[in-house]
Order: C-alpha cells, then sequence, then structure tokens
C-alpha cells in the first residue's frame, strides 16, 4: 500500500540528504530502504486506534502509557511477513548477519517481539542482548533488532491515532506517553522555544521543562554543546551519563522532518558515546 503523504515527504527528504551528505550515504541508503518497508507497512495498518476517552485520561493521570502489548493486537501471520521483509533488509545492508536472521516460528517472533516491546529502553532481556553481550553490554541480537523495527509501524501508527486525542499539558514524564518508549532526540520550538521530546520507538513528540534531564529528572549540571551553526545542541548529563541530541528550530527556515535530523547528527551519537555518555 501506498505510504502517507508525511511519510512519501520523509523519504524524498532521504533522498535529498543523502546528495548533500555523501559520507552518511550508506547509513541514509539503510534508513530509505528501511523506512520504506516500515511505511509500507503502517499504511496498511487499519488498528489499533484511539483508546476510549476515559481510559485514556484515566492512564495519563497515572502516569501510564496509552499503549501496552495486548493493545496492540499483532496478527501473528502478518507480522511474521513484516519481520523478514525487514531482516531482508538488514541482511543486504549488513551481510555479516545472514545466519543471525535465520526465520523463526510464529510464536517465537511474537514472544521475541513482547520481550522487546517491554525490555527495549534498558536491553534487559537475554532475548534481546546480542551473543557478545558479556564484551558489550549494549550488543543487541539481529533478529531482536529486526523485530523492534517491525514493531515501529504499529507503534508509529497508533501513536497517530492516540496523540492527537490527549491532553498533555500535566504530563511531565522523560518518558512517551504513547508507548512508553525514551527520546533520542528534541526540538526548541519555534516561536518560544519551547522543548518537545521525540519518541524512539513511535515518533511521538511531547512537551517537556526546557530544564532537566528526561532520563534521570536532574535539574542541575546540565550541559550543552552546540554544533557551529547553533541549528544543534548535544545535551549531556552528567549525574546520569546520558545524552539528548536537540535541534533549534529558532531561525531554521526549511521543511524539517526530525525522522531525518535524527540521522543526520549521527556525528554527535559517536562523539557522546567516545566521552562515556550513553543515550536513552
Amino acid at each position: 500500500m501506498r505510504p502517507g503523504e508525511q511519510d512519501l515527504a520523509v523519504l524524498h527528504a532521504l533522498t535529498e540528504a543523502r546528495e548533500q551528505h555523501k559520507a552518511l550515504t550508506d547509513l541514509l541508503d539503510f534508513y530509505h530502504d528501511l523506512y520504506e518497508v516500515q511505511f509500507e507497512a503502517k499504511a496498511a495498518i487499519t488498528g489499533p486506534l484511539a483508546r476510549d476517552a476515559l481510559a485514556a485520561r484515566w492512564r495519563l493521570e497515572g502516569g501510564i502509557p496509552q499503549l501496552s502489548f495486548e493493545y496492540l493486537s499483532l496478527e501473528a501471520e502478518g507480522f511474521c511477513d513484516l519481520v523478514s521483509r525487514i531482516a531482508d533488509v538488514l541482511g543486504r545492508h549488513n551481510p555479516g548477519w545472514q545466519n543471525a536472521l535465520e526465520e523463526h516460528r510464529p510464536d517465537e517472533l511474537l514472544a521475541l517481539a513482547r520481550e522487546v516491546f517491554e525490555t527495549w529502553d534498558t536491553l534487559t532481556s537475554p532475548a534481546v542482548r546480542g551473543e557478545g553481550s558479556e564484551e558489550d553490554e549494549t550488543a543487541v541480537h539481529p533478529m531482536a533488532l529486526a523485530v523492534a523495527f517491525a514493531l515501529a509501524p504499529v507503534l508509529q501508527r497508533a501513536a497517530e491515532a492516540i496523540l492527537p486525542q490527549l491532553e498533555l499539558t500535566d504530563w511531565a514524564h522523560g518518558y512517551c506517553p504513547v508507548c512508553g518508549g525514551r527520546p533520542n532526540f528534541s526540538l526548541l520550538e519555534e516561536e518560544r522555544g519551547a522543548r518537545r521530546l521525540m519518541c524512539s520507538r513511535c515518533n511521538a513528540l511531547w512537551p517537556y521543562s526546557r530544564v532537566g534531564c528526561p532520563y534521570c529528572g536532574s535539574r542541575e549540571k546540565q550541559t550543552y554543546y552546540p554544533s557551529e551553526d547553533g541549528v544543534y545542541r548535544l545535551y549531556v548529563c552528567p549525574d546520569c551519563d546520558r545524552y539528548l541530541k536537540t535541534m533549534d528550530l529558532r531561525g531554521v527556515f526549511r521543511q524539517v522532518h526530525p525522522e531525518v535530523e535524527r540521522l543526520l547528527t549521527v556525528g554527535m551519537d559517536l562523539a557522546a558515546r567516545q566521552e562515556g555518555f550513553g543515550d536513552g
């Protein structure tokens, strides 16, 4: 099914970015192929849709994200087909992963999907962590990565349906009000520089205080390092050793697609990790 206009615009922006950022060709080619599969899958999803208003408000007031794994109602055959298509993309761009991306039974993939959904931010599940986890605690098994990428269009479709119905004025949490994911990008809005966090899983945007670390809640010692043009900032928190990339939209006079900007700032990720900081 043909992706929506917004998703087509993201693909177009990726193509343009590839011409402007030659050093990122491999990265942008991979995400263009991945996004094509994800956006087609998202366009074919008819649910899950928005929650009942009363249930949505109850969850908001309790600090509970709107989505649970059960609410996703994953259909085994369709989800496994999507995992297979994404595994093909991963294997094509990472030939060394071919053996690790072998087919799994539907029940195994759904069980892994639950583990990924519930432990992705902390990587505590042995099924999610890769074979090299003893040396690298952040290593992720390629099949778990394929499953996470397959969950993304489901979560994004749900976010598009749910987010417009949520009153987020009192949501002061550093995790996503829709799926519970952690942010890995943020925006400072054009008019007043108010901050919005962007979910690493469903791409939802929600307001958050300009002051304070969204990961540990510390309101002290945060500092940031701006890019040469002042458009991007790398915030770091010495209390929890995490970082957050931010784009300042004040003074930016072009169409911005956060899904693409998050990729174009990969240099900030590398710099932060070299200094011992981790992402969300």
